[in-house]
């Protein structure tokens, strides 16, 4: 229950939390009283157990110097499967491989699934109106969706590994993988590259031809280096100013009005400069002809439509006065009023989509721009107001409750430009931690993506690797464990895991050959 509903639902995270801890009470009472005494010696001599509960006995000892209470009382019961999953999987009776195998095959279905279901949104099978792409991920967030997809898609390497369910593992690897690409995951992307990367190099990639393992080997990493050479160079495109475009400027519209240039702003779309042939009291005329919107309101997406209204007209190549607006159809400004930014969302689909986003932000920053709402130059204001509160409290941080009026104090502090509703928390695990807990927090929390350390060579098994990659690198860009889907995901994998010290695919193979 708990890995299927992982993907579905937090309400069914909760539910199968609570069924484990009924299902965990009856073993204890029916165990030999020396069997169970065995057990709980064998957790509490355990280091891999105490790290694990360790992460959440540390928000306890937050409470000692905390004073919201509310947020504090909160931030406990999401936090509670950290001591639930370690607490039963270390002393209950270890799980047999024909259980092992049928959890991941519930949780990679379960996930696969839930996958094709948002897919058939944009595909119109499934009706839900959409704003942004990534409100195609109806279930849990698309953020914590991906990092599951990434783990179930590393599952799926592993049976193609023992040559297993081969029909039903491209499927679901297909789907997994079309999902991230479609809701433009660029985390889970880059996720994915590390995972299949790791494969290739580990013992599991044997059973793969070897001159195909070589090629692929010798492929990927140089995708990867392609890729990011290839954004470097939109990138230089994007932000530099073009002499000749500058130079041909226009001194005034068709009728006659002067137009505004911001010289030196370089933001762009589809290669033309947005912040030039300007004739703002045509547009408001020509608009108010047009749409029921004013220019100052906010269009679907949250954003002023004067701006969504330059930025498309740009990406259309058009000046940004009457005549230029008379050349958008009605189909045209119903997409502005909407939301759509250019032409370009509808050229490209993808993570090239997601690439012409983050050119434009890191324009905005180089110009100077407010980075409120932009995914990820905002991140750039988290990590520096979270450093702010490390810097003012390193050794202890602020405690369990005062994270939220801590990161408040610190956005004002440093002027930050986010509007209120953007001053979120680090979307950094490391400085969430170190700033909750001070150094101490942060040592441990990196301490717990070592646990196949703790594990012998011969027992770690190429799934727990992952995970821990996987985990590691979620913990970089987001508040991972601040969520109930995240903080599930993480304890009751990392337990199990860490648990039964041995490889999962080592167990399930002895069965199978057995």
């Amino acid at each position: 229950m708990a890995a299927v509903m992982l993907p579905l639902s937090n309400v069914g995270m909760s539910i199968a939390g609570f069924w484990l801890s009924g299902t965990w009470l009856i073993d204890q009472w029916a165990t030999e009283p020396n069997q169970r005494r065995y057990r709980w010696s064998k957790a509490l001599h355990n280091p891999l157990f105490w790290i694990l509960s360790g992460l959440f006995l540390i928000h306890l000892v937050g409470l000692v110097y905390t004073s919201d209470w509310q947020y504090a009382l909160r931030d406990l019961r999401i936090k509670l499967p950290l001591l639930l999953f370690p607490l039963i999987f270390f002393t209950a009776r270890p799980l047999e491989g024909r259980v092992l195998r049928r959890m991941l095959l519930f949780f990679v279905v379960s996930s696969s699934l839930a996958a094709l279901y948002c897919l058939l949104i944009p595909l119109g099978v499934i009706h839900k109106p959409v704003t942004n792409i990534r409100d195609i991920s109806v279930f849990i967030s698309h953020i914590r969706f991906s990092i599951l997809l990434v783990f179930a898609t590393a599952v799926l390497l592993l049976w193609v590994s023992e040559r297993k369910h081969i029909g039903l593992a491209l499927p679901l690897m297909a789907i997994n993988v079309s999902f991230l690409w479609v809701i433009e995951s660029l985390t889970g992307a880059v996720m994915l590259s590390a995972v299949v990367l790791l494969y290739l190099v580990s013992e599991e990639a044997s059973v793969l031809n070897r001159n195909l393992r070589n090629a692929l080997r010798l492929v990927l990493p140089i995708g990867l280096v392609a890729t990011l050479a290839w954004f470097g160079w939109l990138a230089y495109q994007h932000l530099r100013l073009d002499d000749d475009q500058l130079k041909a400027l226009p001194i005034e519209s068709g009728y006659g009005t002067p137009y505004e240039h911001h010289h030196g702003n370089t933001q762009k779309e589809n290669g033309h400069l947005i912040w030039y042939c300007i004739a703002r009291s045509e547009l408001d005329t020509a608009w108010a002809n047009r749409s029921s919107y004013g220019l100052d309101d906010l269009d679907g997406r949250g954003h002023h439509v004067y701006t969504t209204l330059l930025r498309y007209m740009t990406s259309r190549g058009l000046t940004k006065d009457a005549q230029g607006l008379a050349e958008l159809s009605d189909e045209e400004i119903a997409h502005i009023e909407s939301g759509v930014t250019s032409v370009l969302e509808f050229e490209h689909s993808g993570l090239r989509r997601r690439f012409d986003k983050i050119l434009f932000e890191l324009a905005l920053l180089n110009n100077g721009g407010n980075p409120s709402g932009g995914s990820v130059i905002q991140r750039f204001e988290f990590w520096k107001a979270a450093w702010f509160v490390i810097s003012k409290k390193p050794f202890f941080g602020v405690g369990t409750g005062d994270v939220k009026w801590a990161m408040d104090d610190a956005y004002n502090a440093i002027e930050s430009q986010l509007y209120e509703q953007f001053r979120l928390r680090a979307h950094n695990q490391f400085l969430t931690f170190w700033l909750t807990f001070g150094v101490f927090g942060f040592l441990l929390l990196l301490t717990s993506l070592f646990l196949p350390i703790g594990v012998p060579a011969t027992e770690r098994g190429f799934l727990f690797t992952v995970f821990c990659l996987i985990v590691a690198m979620s913990y970089l860009t987001e508040d991972t464990l601040e969520t109930q889907a995240g903080v599930t995901f993480v304890s009751f994998y990392a337990a199990l895991f860490s648990s039964q010290r041995l490889a999962f695919h080592a167990r399930i193979r002895s069965q199978n050959t057995g």
